[in-house]
């Protein structure tokens, strides 16, 4: 994020920055974890690149929203959580889980933590989100859902963008 402090922006800077970030990839890092990776194990380089996928939105959500909506630091914090970024967000007038993709997002960070705290087991939340995922069976096809999900989580990332523009004509 800009140095400048986000209450302080402008209508025209929110704008330029907002449409400046349109052109994130959110996958860059995620790539390159694939590209390095050995046939052996490339199952647990799409693990790990579910992981960066997430930590790379949700960096990039919080920046944008930081900027769109110009949120103290407390704020910002709680921004974080489902819940807590639900109510704020409709506190600006934003109906969260209405925007394109609002889903992909909640499964994406509940895949990142069944990852980090469940050993990539398929919790009750996950099971059947792909059809080849079961509650208590260890996740298989990360590259399936690694694909399926890349190009979700960009097309929300870009509808998040649309919906922050549209409160700054």
């Amino acid at each position: 994020m800009q140095d400048q402090s986000t209450s302080t922006l402008s209508d025209i800077e929110i704008v330029d920055l907002l449409t400046a970030m349109k052109q994130d990839q959110l996958d860059l890092e995620a790539q390159e974890l694939i590209r390095g990776s050995s046939k052996a194990g490339r199952q647990e380089a799409f693990k790990q690149a579910l992981l960066v996928l997430n930590q790379s939105f949700e960096e990039k959500f919080l920046e944008a929203v930081a900027i769109a909506l110009q949120l103290n630091s407390t704020q910002l914090k709680k921004v974080r959580y489902k819940k807590d970024r639900i109510r704020i967000l409709k506190a600006k007038n934003i109906d969260y889980l209405k925007i394109d993709g609002a889903e992909t997002a909640q499964v994406l960070a509940q895949i990142a933590q069944a990852i980090n705290f469940e050993d990539a087991v398929v919790t009750h939340d996950l099971h059947n989100i792909f059809p080849f995922w079961k509650e208590g069976w260890p996740m298989v096809q990360f590259d399936n859902a690694y694909k399926i999900l890349q190009e979700d989580i960009q097309i929300h990332y870009q509808a998040l963008l649309d919906t922050l523009l549209m409160r700054h004509p």
